[in-house]
């Protein structure tokens, strides 16, 4: 299990190292000229008066398109969820079965 939570620790900065950087690149989309910025959006109406009206997945969605370095972020994100998910439930079951015992 030592070996896990040492993954858990390096991934942490990883996460924030890639998700800060995709982010930052993505959200330059705001600052696009209209006629750069519409042909993008996906769930965003065409119909906006500014590139920074853009619906927040169409920044996630442009960013997993645009900057591979998103996927590292996707991926080391569900992997810090899961394990926490994993270790809360472990110790909830643990706790049940011990607390079931006469002693």
């Amino acid at each position: 299990m030592n070996k896990w939570w040492g993954l858990w620790w390096i991934c942490i900065p990883l996460f924030f190292l890639s998700y800060g950087y995709s982010i930052s690149i993505a959200s330059k989309i705001a600052y696009l000229p209209q006629s750069e910025c519409k042909p993008k959006f996906i769930f965003t109406p065409q119909d906006v008066q500014y590139c920074s009206d853009i619906y927040a997945i169409d920044v996630v969605l442009i960013a997993l398109k645009t900057n591979p370095i998103m996927y590292i972020s996707v991926l080391t994100g569900l992997y810090l969820t899961g394990f926490i998910v994993y270790v809360s439930m472990r110790n909830i079951r643990k706790r049940k079965s011990s607390n079931g015992r006469v002693r």
